[in-house]
């Protein structure tokens, strides 16, 4: 997967006046370059690891049994075919840079307000990286293409399927200390 070109749009400041038209995220620099944050990274990693050493060995043994479940052959072809994806886009993908500004790119974490008033949390990536934890949102979601370039106090159109809604940029956070990820909880495999 690519990153997606980014596309221009117009934001509202907190105080009501128009900001400068932006663009997000830098195009990668090879064609068909995945950018990803450094813990998505490795996470993919981790899960590549985990596939390899854990979950296809368990599967195995069920392959050679008499009467084998074709589900369990499914899920072994399912999590093989998973396993050379992720180790093609950890061997090849590019670590996104870091960024010292208070502009949301792909891989800030912004917190923002919803018209009820519910804060959320999220982060702009690539696809390839947006199941990984709760936060992670894919760059072409019209939440992510609506920040991108956004700043706090914005409030930013979201062009979604159900129509447009407004949120808030409360935070941006361009940097994360090292060793503090958050996981989406899943089944095992």
């Amino acid at each position: 997967m690519t990153t997606p070109t980014p596309t221009r749009r117009r934001t509202t400041s907190d105080d009501g006046r128009a900001a400068q038209p932006t663009t997000g995220a830098s195009a990668p620099t090879r064609p068909g370059e995945v950018l990803l944050t450094a813990d998505g990274l490795a996470l993919l990693g981790e899960r590549a690891v985990h596939l390899r050493a854990v979950a296809l060995p368990e599967l195995r043994p069920h392959l050679v049994a008499r009467e084998r479940d074709e589900r369990i052959v499914a899920d072994f072809e399912r999590l093989s075919a998973e396993a050379e994806r992720l180790e093609r886009v950890v061997a090849t993908a590019a670590t996104l840079p870091t960024y010292d500004d208070t502009e949301v790119h792909v891989g800030s974490r912004v917190l923002i307000e919803h018209p009820d008033g519910e804060r959320a949390w999220v982060r702009p990536v690539d696809a390839v990286e947006a199941f990984l934890d709760d936060e992670r949102v894919s760059l072409a979601s019209p939440v992510s293409q609506a920040l991108l370039g956004a700043r706090a106090g914005d409030v930013v159109p979201v062009d979604g399927p159900a129509g447009t809604w407004s949120c808030q940029v409360v935070e941006v956070v361009n940097s994360r200390p090292a060793g503090t990820r958050r996981r989406r909880r899943t089944a095992a495999a």
